[in-house]
Parts: structure tokens; C-alpha cells; sequence
């Protein structure tokens, strides 16, 4: 394969312009096609890509080219699979995807969209990629889900042998103040400067806020924030912090440490840690409509205001999740669901539940799974550490074994599929060229069986 894909590459660009280029096939997919159009797009965004980050192309072009051409064939094969097992993501979903990474850029979507059209890129081109990638994401979390079994004692030896993950995750809110000393101090310039953080050390144990002291007294860069250093994972609070750290009490400010800085002592202002974890539960019960070919988003969204209606109107919550409710599970059960932590369900279902007033029905909105109206029960206090740390260890097991399951199952599926290199150029003998298990056995192949 490796041979009959340098071949395609080098016959692809030996053509002086890109315009040159006629749109046939260079790989076949079974029923399906990579056009050499389809791969020319391909790189000059990858290229452009680079070009944007301020990184330089590779140097092996030939090896940077075929690594494109089999990404595309991996991509277009998990992307068959999903769409033969009905997988699929709608436009509301892309945008949503678009909507997060503007926020995380700290623009508006509009402002994101002209980011994008200004650097070069091709804003459909953009969005397909997008649409691409939620897809193909989706078939890997299935196939990981479907693929990684972890058992209950695995779970157990995890918790009792890789007990420092748990610590790895707690998180700590820590300001700090330092007092600084120039590069070659003297003998008076470190004694002064200490002198001055045990002064402010002082008037801290007397009283007067830490954050106000910072701004006052620290030398940091971050003084004027009041010393905030923001909540932190263990791996993330400065080394000569952690001695002092794990064996303190929220409110309390450190003994002075010294370093080349100058003397710094830092204070905890809150932590939370998975050997105490206390979170929110909530108890909350839903009826959902799917959409499908008859049911439309605003014919969902009818049903729904109806069926709330009748809610309101004194029938009950219960019958009518039995009765119309597509989650089959929860229907059964008057549509309850279990009580559950912050982040079990999907961002729209989890925004809907904290907004909502007790014992209030929601006006119908829509998620992946279709379109929902819900209510909440209730909601209690719960110590959650066991769950916690059972969960965590089950996350990390997985993990550790997703990529090796994914790489397998890809292998498998390149082996189920018929994959054949061509060009009109490509001499006869490798126009021929096919893996030998490559075979049309009639035989779909179902990752979940």
C-alpha cells in the first residue's frame, strides 16, 4: 500500500497549478470515491493551516502527502460506518461546536466567522471539517464504549494501588505575595525583604485580608489581582508550595519560603478534594420526542406544548411519559431518572435542569437525542467520594485502553473494506493493486455485535 500511495502522490503533483488538476478518482471505497479535487482541498487547508499557527511544512513533503491521503481514507471509512448505522450530527449541533470555540477565543460567533474567512480559509470547507470531526468523535466514543469492558475489580485495584490520581485531581484556590530581591542581593536586601514578609505575614494573622495585602505589598505580576492564582490541580501549584499545601486548612497562609525570587508565602483560600467530595444531586423526570423522517423539529416541539399543556391541566406527568415518551427506560418508569451528579447528562439537558424551579415543567427544548420537556423533583446533598473515586478510576481504565481499541477496530475495518489506489496514470500493474483481504464478501461487518 505504502508503495502504491507514493506512486498516486508523486502522479497527483506533476502538474505545475493546482488548476490543472482534473477532479477523478485516486482511491475507491467500497461504494464511494477520493477525488483528486477532494485531496487538493485537503492540503492547501492543512497548509494553510500551518501557515496560520506560524509553523513550518514539513520537510518530507512526499511522506506529508501520503500521511493526508490515508488520513482522508480513515476518515471517509469511519465516516461510511457512521452514516450505514445511522449516525448522524444536524446543523444545530455545528453551530453549537462553533458557538463554544468562539466563547473559548473570547469573540462573538460572528466575530469568529470573520476570523476565519480573513485567515484564508474556506468557511464551508470549515464547517464540513467540523461536521467531520463531531461525527467521527461520536463513532470512536461508541466503539470505546462498545470495545472497553472494565469490571468492578479492576475498579477496586485501581482505587487501592493508584491512589496519587486521586490526589492528581483534587484542586486548590491559593493567592500568593511575594517580596522580591534583586539578582545579586546583599546580606541587608535579603534581611529587609524578609523583615517585610514577616510584617505582612503579621498584619494577615491579625486580620487584614490577604488579596488586600497583595495589592499593597506584592512584587508579583499578578498583585493587582490580589495575588490570585485561580484554582489549580496539584500538577499545577508551584513546587515550592506543595510541602506546606497538603497539610493545611482552608484560611490559612503558609510560612515563608524563600527562593532566588526573593520570599513569598501563599494562602488557601477554599480546596476540593476527592476524599471529601459533597456535590448536588438531582432527581428529575422527562418525556422525549425524537425526530425522524415524519417528525420534524416543529412538529416535536408541538407535541411537546401540547403535552404539557395537558400537564398543567391536571393529567398526570407519569401516564403521559408512559404513553408518548420515545425514551423507552425512563418511560417505563413515569419517566423518572435516576438522582444524578452535575455533568451526567448532555450541556443543553444539564442548562435546562439548573435553571429550573422545582416542581416547574420546562417549555420543550431540543438536545442530540431529540426534543424534551422536564421537570425537577428535587435535590439533596450527597458525600459522593466513593462514586467519585469509582467513576475516576473507571475514566482513566478506559482511557488507557481507548486508543489501542480504536486503532484495532480501524484495522478491522480497512480489512472489511474494499480500498483500491487508481489514477488514469497509474501504470496498469498498480491500478490492480488491492490488500488481499480487501474482498467483496457480500458480509457487513457491525462493531456493536
Amino acid at each position: 500500500m505504502k508503495f502504491t500511495t507514493s506512486i498516486i502522490i508523486a502522479l497527483l503533483f506533476c502538474a505545475n497549478s493546482p488548476a490543472k488538476i482534473l477532479d477523478q478518482a485516486i482511491v475507491i471505497i467500497e461504494n464511494d470515491v477520493i477525488t483528486q479535487l477532494e485531496y487538493q482541498k485537503k492540503l492547501n487547508f492543512i497548509t494553510n493551516q500551518y501557515k496560520i499557527s506560524g509553523s513550518p511544512l514539513p520537510t518530507d513533503q512526499s511522506t506529508f502527502r501520503e500521511q493526508i491521503l490515508e488520513s482522508m481514507i480513515n476518515t471517509r471509512l469511519q465516516l461510511n460506518y457512521a452514516k450505514s448505522s445511522g449516525m448522524n450530527v444536524q446543523e444545530w449541533m455545528i453551530d453549537k461546536a462553533m458557538e463554544d470555540m468562539a466563547k473559548k477565543s473570547g469573540v462573538s460567533l460572528t466575530e469568529f466567522r470573520d476570523k476565519i474567512i480573513s485567515q484564508g480559509v474556506d468557511y464551508n470547507l470549515y464547517r464540513s471539517l467540523l461536521r467531520e470531526d463531531l461525527i467521527i468523535r461520536e463513532v470512536k466514543r461508541r466503539i470505546v464504549s462498545q470495545k472497553v469492558k472494565v469490571t468492578k475489580k479492576e475498579i477496586q485495584e485501581f482505587i487501592e494501588h493508584q491512589d496519587h490520581v486521586f490526589k492528581e485531581n483534587s484542586q486548590y484556590k491559593i493567592s500568593m505575595i511575594l517580596v522580591s530581591v534583586s539578582e545579586e542581593p546583599s546580606v541587608e536586601e535579603k534581611s529587609l525583604a524578609k523583615e517585610k514578609i514577616k510584617m505582612i505575614r503579621e498584619k494577615f494573622l491579625k486580620g487584614e485580608k490577604f488579596t488586600n495585602l497583595a495589592k499593597n505589598y506584592s512584587d508579583s505580576g499578578n498583585a493587582l489581582s490580589g495575588g490570585n492564582l485561580g484554582w489549580r490541580k496539584i500538577s499545577e501549584v508551584p513546587n515550592m508550595f506543595l510541602n506546606q499545601l497538603e497539610n493545611m486548612n482552608v484560611g490559612k497562609a503558609s510560612n515563608i519560603i524563600e527562593n532566588n525570587n526573593g520570599y513569598y508565602i501563599f494562602y488557601l483560600e477554599d480546596k476540593k478534594e476527592i476524599q471529601n467530595t459533597e456535590i448536588e444531586e438531582r432527581k428529575v423526570r422527562h418525556i422525549l420526542v425524537k425526530r425522524n423522517a415524519i417528525v420534524s423539529d416543529r412538529r416535536a416541539n408541538s407535541i411537546l406544548i401540547e403535552l404539557k399543556k395537558r400537564i398543567e391541566g391536571g393529567e398526570s406527568f407519569a401516564d403521559i411519559a408512559r404513553a408518548y415518551s420515545e425514551d423507552t427506560i425512563s418511560a417505563s418508569l413515569g419517566g423518572d431518572l435516576e438522582w444524578a451528579a452535575p455533568g451526567t447528562f448532555v450541556p443543553e439537558f444539564e442548562d435546562m435542569i439548573d435553571t429550573l424551579p422545582l416542581n416547574k415543567i420546562s417549555d420543550p427544548f431540543s438536545t442530540q437525542f431529540g426534543w424534551h420537556i422536564l421537570e425537577v423533583l428535587g435535590r439533596r446533598n450527597q458525600d459522593n467520594t466513593k462514586a467519585v473515586k469509582m467513576n475516576l478510576a473507571r475514566r482513566y481504565i478506559i482511557n488507557s485502553r481507548a486508543q489501542e481499541a480504536v486503532d484495532a477496530w480501524m484495522i478491522e475495518l480497512k480489512e472489511k473494506n474494499y480500498i483500491k489506489y487508481i489514477t488514469e496514470t497509474t501504470p496498469k500493474n498498480f491500478r490492480n493493486i488491492q490488500k488481499e483481504n480487501n474482498k467483496i464478501d457480500g458480509k457487513s461487518w457491525d462493531p456493536f455485535l
